[in-house]
């Protein structure tokens, strides 16, 4: 089954309102000629959504997501931000991120129950996983990788898994510069639809969007692509520049042509 790429903008905390808008229109007008077979994710901060989505209006090549959400749908909790509050705003909003995970301490089943929150309100959910370098170094990579995966399954259906993406990120290769070898991230990504076909057979494992994220750059991107199951890429630093996202997204596509 062939899977459409997706690839995700994860603008975290650094982008401005202006620049935020700026990004946003320059990645527009760059991609005006080109023909996407591709789903393109911009994630900007909350305070800058309504503005991002202007921007983006009427374009069928952009969608918006948010960068995390809240598991309870509304309640006393002081500057979270809740489904309900973003699905005017939002058709993607990325889950279990590492940084968020450090931060606030958010267990698997968390993550899980946000992912099940979302796809009840018809908002995609990118769910992070990854491995952290002292258990890459320890060879506990594939044993965490099935815990993540184990948790995240244990609650879903077979119809769900088709809605959701998920996101494989070693936490030791974001914002480093490091990213394992290609064929490490191919046999990490075998190790996820494997898991997911054990419980719900081959067809449904082959449904499920897997993408990679850490230290992704034009340069990086290519050598990934090469490898089978790579459905796409979670962009971090690489997709504050306008040039260098459309460059990356040019590859993927390429790459599944």
């Amino acid at each position: 089954m062939e899977r459409r790429p997706v690839v995700i903008a994860n603008w975290k905390m650094e982008l401005s309102h202006k620049a935020s808008t700026e990004a946003a229109i320059a990645i527009r007008k760059l991609l005006k000629d080109v023909k996407l077979t591709t789903d393109v994710v911009l994630c900007p901060s909350y305070p800058v959504l309504p503005a991002v989505k202007e921007a983006i209006h009427g374009s069928e090549k952009l969608q918006l997501g948010a960068q995390n959400v809240h598991w309870e749908e509304k309640g006393p909790w002081t500057g979270e931000v809740s489904v309900s509050q973003l699905e005017s705003l939002v058709t993607w909003c990325i889950v279990g991120h590492s940084e968020q995970r450090a931060l606030t301490g958010e267990t698997d089943e968390i993550v899980q129950h946000k992912a099940d929150v979302l796809l009840q309100h018809g908002i995609t959910p990118i769910i992070c996983i990854g491995e952290t370098l002292a258990e890459r170094q320890a060879d506990q990579a594939r044993e965490k990788l099935s815990l993540q995966m184990g948790v995240l399954l244990s609650k879903t259906t077979r119809v769900a898994i088709s809605k959701f993406v998920v996101a494989y990120e070693p936490i030791w290769a974001i914002g480093t510069g490091e990213t394992p070898a290609p064929a490490d991230v191919a046999g990490s990504m075998l190790l996820l639809r494997k898991i997911t076909a054990e419980r719900f057979g081959n067809d449904v494992a082959e449904r499920l969007r897997i993408v990679y994220g850490g230290s992704v750059t034009p340069k990086t991107i290519g050598t990934l692509m090469a490898e089978p199951g790579i459905d796409g890429a979670l962009v971090g630093g690489a997709s504050l520049h306008p040039l260098d996202f459309v460059e990356i997204i040019k590859i993927i596509q390429a790459a599944h042509a």
